[in-house]
């Protein structure tokens, strides 16, 4: 009757429970074996039910009612005639090493949402136990995941630790999948993990989204020169976001001795300026034009930066090209030359920015959420020191 309760209490499938060693309190301790009667050998296929010997393995389960619950395993080691008299130890899927698999599988959960510390804790393992069991499935989803054929690939980097350390972060944008997170963040690292993918799945690959890396735009022409490499909006209005910054520094000044030594209401206004015209309300588009009309040059500069806007705001490429267009006009007035760099910059990506409206306007927002959950996960860890780990975290993260 005892060994039918415990049965129904572990529920584990073909194990049986053989008896109760130790029930108390502060523990559970339960022999068990298995039900098959014949294993299969290991070596070539065949079923053995010669049995040679016994030995105990001790296997950690869920706890029961908040004990750690121990399973004595009775292992057997079997015999295998057509291998000619080869031992072999069967094998058992409710088993992996010294965990259950269940165990195991809760144990890497719980690394999902918390630190190897706290799961080894929670679970009362050392922490090589439960890390090596978090590279090991992550390693599995990795794989899998790196299978599958992937259209829209999202790059980007993070760091390992603050401003020291950095990787590659590669993801599915069409799932929002990590890929892969390679260490460094060079021309290197990403050719090098586009190779190991193989001819075939790059050639699955048709858009690729990044920052403005030169490093990444090697890379990317090297290995997937078929693909359209397209320049993330929110790097290219960063960039374009530049030059009107540099004129309202240039505005603000006053002349040297002057107290305070800037204009303090064009300082105020920095954060408003930033703003597209189709998100202002009217108090704030009459303090612009109050601003605009004392400095000329900063609503020239902020008319360029409108139209710059406008080449995400077209709904086509002929209508991002009148909006570029429109901007070059302002800017061949010549009353905004720190938009120059801007201008040089463009000519160096014209081709990866305006083929955002040719591949259905993607952006890397997905891979930037990303690497704001991989932010926080290096927060709670305290930062890492060690890329495999931080790489098998970030897959089970995402």
């Amino acid at each position: 009757m005892a060994r039918d309760v415990m049965s129904v209490r572990l529920w584990l499938p073909r194990i049986r429970v053989l008896g109760v060693v130790a029930d108390l309190p502060e523990r559970l301790v339960v022999r068990v074996g298995s039900t098959v009667r014949r294993p299969k050998c290991p070596g070539c296929g065949a079923p053995s039910g010669r049995t040679h010997d016994r030995r105990d393995n001790k296997v950690r389960d869920l706890e029961v009612s908040g004990r750690p619950v121990t399973l004595v395993w009775e292992r057997r080691r079997m015999v295998c005639e057509p291998c000619g008299g080869r031992r072999f130890c069967e094998d058992h899927p409710a088993f992996e090493g010294r965990l259950t698999a269940r165990l195991a599988r809760r144990v890497v959960a719980d690394a999902r949402a918390m630190t190897v510390n706290a799961a080894a804790r929670r679970h009362r393992l050392g922490w090589d136990l439960v890390n090596s069991l978090v590279v090991a499935w992550a390693g599995l989803v990795g794989e899998r995941r790196r299978r599958r054929r992937c259209r829209l690939l999202l790059v980007d980097e993070t760091s390992i630790r603050r401003r020291h350390r950095y990787v590659t972060v590669l993801v599915n944008g069409d799932t929002g999948e990590v890929l892969a997170m390679v260490p460094h963040r060079n021309a290197q690292a990403l050719s090098g993990f586009l190779a190991s993918q193989g001819h075939r799945w790059c050639r699955g690959v048709k858009v690729v989204v990044s920052d403005g890396s030169q490093a990444y735009k090697a890379a990317i022409s090297q290995r997937l020169g078929h693909a359209r490499h397209v320049l993330d909006r929110f790097h290219v209005i960063r960039w374009f976001a530049a030059g009107l910054t540099a004129v309202r520094r240039d505005v603000q000044r006053r002349p040297e001795g002057s107290k305070p030594a800037f204009d303090p209401e064009v300082f105020r206004a920095r954060f408003l300026l930033m703003r597209r015209p189709d998100t202002l309300d009217d108090t704030e588009q009459a303090r612009l034009d109050g601003l605009f009309a004392a400095h000329p040059r900063l609503k020239a500069g902020w008319d360029a930066l409108g139209e710059l806007h406008g080449l995400y705001l077209a709904k086509d490429r002929k209508g991002a090209l009148e909006a570029l267009d429109r901007s070059a006009d302002i800017y061949g007035t010549g009353q905004i030359p720190e938009f120059s760099d801007i201008v040089d910059t463009f000519l160096a990506w014209h081709e990866q920015i305006l083929s955002w409206h040719r591949t259905g306007r993607p952006s890397n927002g997905r891979i930037e959420g990303t690497n704001n959950l991989l932010q926080v996960l290096r927060r709670k860890a305290h930062g890492f020191t060690n890329y495999t780990n931080f790489e098998a975290r970030g897959i089970l993260t995402t």
